[in-house]
């Protein structure tokens, strides 16, 4: 026993000896205290071991995480000028992948609730104001996912006081001055006391109202799945003025957005975090669905992790995926494409990002959310691929998305801080190389083209 005691306690120190940011933390009572532990749990030495590398493995990226974090704290605190007259905090946003701190002015106008104010800032726009809170981070988290796979999300700040301590999160109002905003909710309320179609206005306040008292509950079948999607879609035949085209481009923006919220494991999508925006500066209604937001609800004690909230339901994440895939596939084939397309690049930026807004241990479980989503949606798709045949034109999009996507990354490889782990370091390898050919590509194409118009006669 006291032999394997210490052959412990010299794979401990060995292991030591190779990581020099654990160099300090361990004295030599606590690696006889650990080595005590480990002799405890009867495994063999090579177990023993092997549990010693992986816990190590563990600290020393917790420590790159924390010490990431405090590094750009110090990048921001170099990077602020003395706040200008009038100005009384610096808004931090990821403008297309690019880091922006700049000054602003927030006044207070009125409480929403004791959790949200809406502003004024720079005496010109309306914003909501979310105070600090792990789970707001999300939403700066979503936006910048959101940028990179082309959906339409609310425009979102971080707040600093003049010290660069965080105040919170800011959303900027995404209605105009001739709009006007309502969820889903008020969306029913609307239709009720606009639209002139009173049948369809009948079948639609009968099923939520029957469903609104019920509570959250479990889906029972495909058909609880059928009729959820059916409710919203027949939300957008009923508003007064609406065209077809219209209702088709609803339609696709909403399927669209229920892909992203599996994605990015958002579980807040009730009736009241999702809505359209109506704009009546012509003589008739007009549509559109609104920005993504409020998606910060990433997990719930009473949500499993295969589970979502889909309108009045919970769901299974992977059944309601199947059902979207195996029913509404056009509309959602170029998102899913992009994703899938592209997930080796993907994957290491949406690590990069969330590194910058979480701390070790809620970033470990959002990471491997992600990974995990982004595995469902390729297994998925690439079994629905099985079953169809896609023309030219279907391949042309999906490569001109994704030259599109190669443009919006370049930003983030160059802006976006790189954690110091194996899994992040290959992970920015293989951005660096697709991005550099895709550059090569463009810029044989350019001179190809000089050449054929310098041989042209004028």
């Amino acid at each position: 026993m006291e032999e394997k005691r210490l052959a412990i306690i010299a794979h401990i120190k060995e292991r030591l000896s190779s990581l020099e940011e654990l160099g300090k933390v361990y004295s030599e009572d606590k690696i006889n205290t650990l080595a005590l532990k480990l002799l405890s749990t009867n495994k063999s030495i090579d177990e023993i071991k092997q549990l010693i590398d992986n816990k190590f493995s563990n600290e020393v990226r917790k420590i790159n995480h924390d010490n990431h974090l405090a590094t750009l704290k110090e990048y921001y605190l170099s990077s602020i000028d003395k706040l200008k007259k009038g100005n009384n905090c610096y808004l931090l946003s990821y403008e297309e992948g690019v880091k922006v701190l700049e000054q602003a002015h927030l006044k207070v106008d009125k409480e929403v609730n004791p959790y949200l104010k809406q502003v004024v800032v720079n005496k010109n726009y309306i914003g909501y104001q979310k105070d600090n809170n792990s789970i707001n981070d999300y939403e700066l988290i979503m936006s910048d996912i959101a940028y990179l796979l082309k959906v339409n999300y609310a425009k979102t700040y971080r707040v600093f006081d003049s010290h660069m301590d965080p105040q919170g999160i800011l959303n900027i109002s995404f209605a105009n001055k001739n709009e006007r905003y309502l969820t889903f909710e008020e969306t029913l309320r609307f239709i009720k006391e606009e639209s002139p179609n009173f049948n369809l206005k009948t079948e639609l306040e009968a099923y939520h109202d029957k469903n609104i008292k019920r509570g959250l509950k479990n889906a029972k079948s495909l058909e609880d799945y059928e009729k959820s999607l059916d409710y919203i879609f027949k939300l957008f035949s009923s508003l007064p003025d609406i065209t077809k085209k219209n209702i088709a481009k609803l339609k696709k923006e909403y399927l669209n957005m229920k892909v992203f919220e599996i994605l990015i494991n958002s579980l807040n999508n009730n009736l009241s975090n999702s809505g359209i925006i109506i704009d009546k500066s012509s003589l008739k209604y007009t549509y559109e669905l609104s920005p993504s937001y409020n998606k910060y609800i990433t997990s719930i004690d009473s949500i499993k992790e295969n589970e979502t909230i889909f309108n009045f339901f919970v769901v299974d994440k992977k059944e309601l995926l199947s059902y979207l895939i195996d029913n509404y596939y056009d509309e959602i084939k170029e998102l899913l494409n992009l994703i899938t397309d592209n997930k080796d690049t993907l994957i290491p930026i949406i690590n990069q990002v969330i590194t910058e807004h979480l701390d070790y241990k809620e970033y470990n479980r959002y990471y491997d959310n992600i990974k995990n989503n982004i595995a469902m949606i390729e297994e998925l798709v690439n079994k629905k691929k099985e079953t169809i045949k896609e023309d030219d034109s279907d391949l042309e999009t999906y490569e001109d998305n994704n030259q599109a996507y190669y443009n919006r990354i370049a930003p983030f490889i160059e802006n976006y801080a790189e954690v110091d782990n194996v899994e992040t370091s290959t992970g920015g390898t293989i951005l660096m190389i697709i991005v550099a050919g895709v550059l090569f590509i463009t810029i044989i194409i350019i001179l190809l083209a000089i050449i054929a118009v310098s041989r042209m006669d004028i």
